[in-house]
């Protein structure tokens, strides 16, 4: 890679990190091209040499989120490895990226508001939707007495849930210590493991 494109890959990445934040304050709607760009330091013809709009920008963000939502396959027989993998993954990049913190709050606004701004975004939502995909996982676990009694589906929302949440919090408390893994896998662990 050349210099020039170095520099381009660079310059989309600190616009991409400029908009999570605004997206993520102010909304889709409340966010302005112009805002960005200002932060950025460039000018709003400028940056969409970048991206051709808002729009655009928001989908790659919601890209980005979902190519990191992907379900590991190499869980063997046993599902609560599954679900370790899970928080392993979000406390090794929250130790120290906050741009994923971020992301995981950006990816449940979007969940929330994408059908109403990008069907593009949504389709891709919906194609990640790691809380449903999980719910077989959930089921075996039940199956083999790891995982407690109740609805695969809700468990699976607590579970992601409260990644999400505590997310949410790194972002707005500075020096916010991470749990270890264990006080998320509670919420699935039946009460003999």
């Amino acid at each position: 890679m050349n210099k020039k494109e170095e520099q381009y890959l660079m310059r989309k990445s600190q616009i991409l990190d400029i908009a999570l934040s605004h997206f993520i304050k102010y909304g889709y709607y409340g966010t302005s091209t112009r805002k960005i760009s200002d932060e950025a330091g460039i000018s709003s013809g400028l940056m969409f040499h970048y991206f051709s709009d808002k729009k655009a920008i928001y989908e790659e963000l919601v890209q980005l989120g979902s190519e990191k939502m992907t379900i590991p396959e190499e869980y063997g027989d046993n599902p609560l490895i599954f679900f370790e993998k899970q928080v392993e993954g979000f406390l090794g990049v929250a130790s120290h990226d906050d741009f994923s913190s971020r992301m995981f709050i950006f990816m449940g606004l979007a969940a929330i508001n994408a059908q109403d701004i990008s069907e593009k975004a949504y389709d891709m939502i919906k194609e990640h939707d790691v809380e449903k995909y999980s719910v077989p996982i959930i089921k075996k676990g039940q199956k083999m007495g790891v995982f407690r009694k109740g609805d695969p589906l809700a468990l699976s929302i607590v579970f992601y849930g409260g990644i999400q949440g505590f997310a949410m919090n790194l972002v707005r408390r500075e020096g916010l210590k991470l749990p270890d893994k264990e006080c998320f896998l509670a919420c699935l662990k039946a009460e003999n493991v």
